[in-house]
């Protein structure tokens, strides 16, 4: 691979933040008396909120309520606690550092959210961009959150440049804006996926 730029989702990619969601999906819901599942909480990490909102099912009217729930939460002490580096996660974003590479992370999730993780999971890395959700209007797989990145980084969309995510509209953005996109298939989910597709993130380096 001849990348010169990768830019990486967040949740399910670089940090497991499979098990600290499901409380957060619950108390946002919770306002609005609806029950969330792990198995709804899990389909929903790979969407983007509004995404998320309109599967639950609930009224229109109750969204501005959940929302608010779900972005207090998420930066409670006790859910930030059960977020979890993938072992692959530093080792590969130094190699590539190393290397010359540029790295981003591009999330559905809040720009001072993910901070906040990466700071008190000590993960002191050269980020060149950060860009949550608090940055662009349309989520993923829409490209405005991977164009909003290379307008920070100054660079126009091409091929040496990849999107690298966990869900399949990861990579779906990542073509979207015009960029390379691979996915990160760790339980072997996509098998069929014909696109770039590697089991960790070591695969990056081949």
């Amino acid at each position: 691979m001849q990348f010169s730029t990768y830019l990486f989702d967040f949740d399910g990619t670089l940090c497991d933040t499979r098990e600290s969601l499901v409380p957060v999906f619950r108390a946002g819901f919770e306002k609005v008396d609806r029950h969330v599942t792990p198995e709804e909480s899990e389909k929903w990490m790979h969407l983007n909120l509004m995404q998320s909102l309109v599967d639950s099912g609930i009224p229109e009217s109750d969204y501005p309520i959940v929302v608010q729930g779900i972005i207090d939460a998420l930066d409670m002490p006790e859910s930030i606690a059960m977020i979890k580096v993938f072992p692959d996660t530093v080792e590969v974003l130094k190699k590539l550092v190393a290397q010359g590479k540029r790295i981003g992370i591009v999330s559905n999730n809040g720009s001072s959210h993910i901070k906040l993780v990466l700071k008190t999971l000590n993960i002191d890395l050269p980020f060149d961009c950060i860009v949550g959700s608090d940055m662009f209007k349309n989520g993923k797989p829409h490209p405005e959150p991977i164009l909003t990145a290379l307008d920070i980084l100054g660079e126009k969309a091409d091929g040496h440049i990849c999107y690298v995510g966990d869900s399949l509209q990861d990579p779906e953005c990542g073509l979207n804006a015009g960029i390379g996109g691979v996915l990160i298939d760790r339980e072997n989910v996509h098998p069929d996926y014909t696109g770039l597709r590697f089991q960790n993130l070591w695969g990056l380096l081949d």
